[in-house]
């Protein structure tokens, strides 16, 4: 567990379920993280989480509230290239604790473990341009965007920009 000020990072329970399936089924929220929601049972929800716990190649933490142990959302390392150092951050907050700082300490909480346990030296992320909080969030913490994919995810309207961003990590 990664003890924050507002937020811990944690391992899921089966308690948080229905508020993972609320996030997963929160289609505007899932297409600002690039996903194809396509509805999720709990069952599916706990298989999900399940096959991302036991990935030999990534980190998943719940980010829940300090006080209450609500879940607040959840964040992801995934394809972490220990040869290279490198990681792909995935992160979802749930639309009521955007905003309050929880997405900045999860940042650094983060940031800090992969690289004290795993000696990462940087985090890789992709973001539609169009999420200007996210990206805002994400250049205050450290990262600087490095190429653009144009016209590359389908929005059902169309297609967007995805912003390809970094952070190196050091001590």
């Amino acid at each position: 567990m990664l003890i924050g000020n507002k937020v811990v990072l944690r391992a899921w329970e089966p308690a948080d379920l229905p508020a993972l399936q609320a996030l997963r089924n929160d289609f505007p929220l899932q297409r600002q993280l690039m996903a194809q929601p396509k509805g999720s049972s709990l069952e599916q929800v706990r298989a999900w989480l399940n096959a991302r716990a036991q990935a030999a190649d990534a980190v998943f933490f719940i980010i829940a509230d300090k006080t209450s142990n609500q879940p607040l959302g959840y964040v992801q390392l995934l394809d972490i290239n220990l040869l290279h150092g490198t990681g792909r951050l995935g992160i979802c907050i749930g639309p009521q604790a955007q905003g309050q700082g929880c997405g900045g300490e999860t940042l650094n909480l983060l940031a800090d473990y992969v690289r004290e346990v795993f000696g990462l030296r940087k985090i890789l992320l992709e973001v539609l341009a169009d999420n200007q909080g996210a990206i805002r969030l994400y250049l205050r913490h450290g990262y600087r965007e490095v190429g653009r994919w144009l016209q590359h995810f389908h929005t059902g309207n169309g297609y967007a920009d995805v912003v390809i961003m970094e952070k190196l990590l050091t001590a």
